[in-house]
């Protein structure tokens, strides 16, 4: 599968950045769950925190195709870095583009395209909140313990829980400044350390009615849409796990000598080798395609869940596959391929989980 010219110079340009400066920092933050602020003001600055903005709100509007490519290469070095970017665009601006009114978008585009903020994104399947209608404020009181871009501090859309039953749920923009609101930081997840992931609690906080993104109890088609380009963005992250993972090992192989020789000549090795690499090509094909379809308007829900499936469940095999490699050493903080391993754990319950996706394949499939 070819991409196109332009595709393909923005392929070259951030490998080139990611090797060049993500990687110089990426184990340190890491360790510290810091984010990486210095890097996403580097991408912002190269359009990438617009990819999903028009033009005349000061965005980059890249297709599917190309907002996959550059998550697959940032993603190579620090998977970290590239959720902090899918989830802005895919989980922030996109629902805000897509379903906000004309003052929601000039309010929270243009500052999301220029980096100015970086936006999070709090999924109503893990919250802990309950919601109380009062004149036309929501009234929020509870937590959210697994909220992306939390410590980013910036603007977060939130799915919450609004009719009496609590069958309906409706998405919300909520402000960093609005009183009743604390962030903290969660140093306890084991992978995607330096992404942001926190928690939200809520006080007695006050949710204008103007903080809705289209109307009340309408969250539900808002999220199946969000969720959607939401898994091509999220397979995109994982191919570049499994991509980056299988490098190193093989760069480790190549150099590490037992018994007279170096180890990328043992057949055991070069089996696990083998396995890994048809994984990753089925995995870009399945992400590429998916993207593809969304890009050319087609209906692209399936292809979205099978590449999400597939590359969540590739990403944890080929980092295991690649510790055997490394043997003992491989898990060791020494090398990059244990922050691989743990990095692919997270990817099977960002957005959805692979139940999820294979109830949305069965279901498309059967009609």
């Amino acid at each position: 599968m070819k991409l196109n010219q332009e595709c393909t110079l923005l392929q070259n340009e951030l490998r080139k950045f990611a090797q060049q400066v993500i990687l110089e920092k990426v184990d340190e933050l890491d360790e510290a769950c810091s984010l990486p602020f210095d890097n996403i003001k580097q991408l912002a600055e190269m359009g990438i925190l617009g990819a999903t903005i028009p033009e005349d709100m000061g965005g980059a509007a890249l297709d599917t195709m190309s907002s996959v490519v550059s998550l697959e290469e940032i993603s190579k070095v620090c998977a970290s870095t590239a959720l902090i970017i899918a989830v802005h665009n895919a989980f922030f601006a996109y629902p805000i583009l897509k379903f906000g009114n004309e003052k929601m978008k000039k309010k929270y585009l243009p500052k999301a395209a220029l980096g100015e903020i970086v936006g999070g994104f709090a999924d109503c399947s893990t919250n802990e909140v309950k919601v109380k209608k009062q004149g036309n404020d929501f009234i929020l009181n509870g937590t959210n313990p697994f909220v992306l871009n939390a410590q980013a501090n910036g603007p977060i859309v939130a799915f919450l829980p609004t009719s009496q039953e609590n069958e309906g749920f409706s998405a919300f923009v909520l402000d960093n400044d609005i009183p009743g609101i604390k962030r903290k930081g969660n140093a306890n997840i084991i992978g995607l350390k330096s992404a942001g992931i926190g928690e939200l609690v809520f006080e007695n906080c006050a949710v204008s009615q103007n903080a809705l993104i289209s109307a009340e109890n309408q969250g539900e088609a808002i999220l199946a849409e969000v969720q959607n380009l939401g898994r091509i963005f999220v397979s995109g992250i994982a191919l570049g796990i499994a991509q980056g993972a299988i490098d190193n090992a093989i760069k480790y192989a190549k150099e590490r000598v037992q018994f007279e020789q170096a180890i990328i000549n043992f057949g055991m090795v070069r089996e696990k080798i083998a396995d890994a690499i048809t994984r990753i090509e089925a995995t870009r094909l399945l992400t590429y395609d998916a993207a593809m379809k969304r890009d050319a308007n087609e209906n692209f829900s399936q292809a979205a869940s099978m590449a999400k499936y597939y590359a969540g469940q590739s990403a944890v095999e080929i980092t295991t596959q690649s510790i055997q490699i490394y043997g003992g050493y491989g898990y060791m903080k020494d090398y990059p391929v244990e922050r691989y391993f743990r990095d692919a754990q997270v990817i099977n319950v960002l957005c959805s989980t692979p139940v999820d996706e294979k109830e949305n394949i069965a279901k498309e499939t059967i009609g």
